[in-house]
């Protein structure tokens, strides 16, 4: 699902529909920008540059959110020759320049199109138009399912079709997670540990989430690994590998988390050679990535602070703060701090 730090492009060709585009913006209160024709453009709206159906095809490769308010048969006529693949694809939305109704026309559920039509629709008192198959049976999807654990990868792509046919047509499909990070089970044949051997024996349709590695291989067999958190962290520098892995390793069993579950690891800038923080990053095959004091700043006082870690760093709250500036403010956890070493754990922002 896009989120407040995704790049919108609000598009529209009239005077009516620059006024719902710029009303759009002011209630959507994200990254975005409005664009429309050189003549009606100012200092709120960019103009477009070239032809409409150029600009949008140029749009579209470069936002992850294209919001067209105009006939729907420009947008298709536009985006048709840049269309790649529903897991690369922008989230596509057309309105009707007097906000009547807002269309969902591309990367319904891995853009987050879908969702993103029911909020725009409820702000601005629009008639939601979504005719993905699973939204309209109102069941669940897999592709819907996979990314809201930020679970999606590649080897997932050629089982969306099948599992979602099944789902829209309301036919058996299983489901089993090892804990509880799916809640919309709508369609779903929940499955007990106990019956989950003899389902994956068989052939009939099974999502599994797991976080260990699964070795069976067979049709109608769709396995994701969730990884829905992030990993804000600090640690004294030099320290030892083993030292900072022993911490994290503690923070988990605290936190009842999988090591697994981390998506990336985030620190301050001054961190990102640290040794032991790379060790760990590479060991659990997920990225590390760093910020600068001045944007951990815009964060810090949200939490408790050290005096020694400003004085050292500039920045009196680094694992937490970290955390919260990858997350968009999704912190779940206090800091964690043991041998030197701070964690902290955060909700990854749900997008494409």
């Amino acid at each position: 699902m896009p989120n407040n730090q995704s790049h919108y492009a609000l598009v529209a060709l009239t005077e009516t529909g620059k006024a719902t585009a710029l009303a759009l913006q002011e209630k959507l209160q994200t990254n975005s920008q409005v664009y429309t024709m050189p003549k009606l453009a100012d200092d709120r709206a960019h103009a477009l540059e070239g032809s409409p159906i150029q600009a949008i095809a140029h749009l579209f490769t470069t936002v992850d959110v294209l919001v067209c308010i105009m006939a729907t048969g420009i947008v298709v006529r536009a985006i048709a020759p840049v269309v790649v693949d529903k897991a690369a694809d922008p989230a596509v939305i057309v309105m009707d320049e007097k906000a009547t109704n807002v269309i969902s026309l591309l990367s319904g559920h891995l853009g987050g199109a879908n969702d993103l039509t029911q909020r725009i629709a409820q702000l601005m008192g629009a008639n939601p138009v979504i005719t993905t198959a699973t939204d309209v049976q109102e069941v669940t999807a897999l592709d819907t399912l996979a990314q809201s654990v930020n679970g999606w990868r590649a080897e997932l792509r050629p089982l969306i079709k099948p599992f979602n046919s099944y789902l829209g047509q309301k036919k058996t499909v299983y489901f089993y997670q090892e804990k509880d990070w799916v809640t919309d089970l709508r369609g779903l044949t929940v499955l007990t540990k106990e019956e989950l051997d003899a389902t994956l024996a068989g052939q009939d349709p099974l999502i599994l989430l797991t976080t260990k590695e699964c070795l069976i291989q067979r049709e109608n067999l769709a396995v994701i690994y969730p990884k829905p958190y992030i990993l804000g962290v600090g640690a004294r520098k030099d320290i030892a590998p083993e030292i900072f892995k022993e911490g994290f390793e503690l923070f988990c069993q605290q936190e009842s988390i999988h090591p697994n579950e981390i998506a990336k690891i985030v620190s301050i800038d001054v961190k990102k050679e640290e040794k032991a923080i790379l060790a760990l990053a590479k060991e659990l095959d997920c990225p590390f990535e760093t910020f600068s004091k001045e944007e951990l700043a815009t964060v810090a006082d949200k939490y408790p602070q050290s005096a020694f870690v400003k004085k050292t760093v500039g920045v009196g709250s680094v694992a937490l703060a970290s955390a919260d500036v990858a997350s968009g403010g999704q912190v779940i956890t206090e800091r964690f701090a043991r041998d030197g070493c701070t964690y902290a754990l955060a909700k990854i922002r749900n997008h494409k």
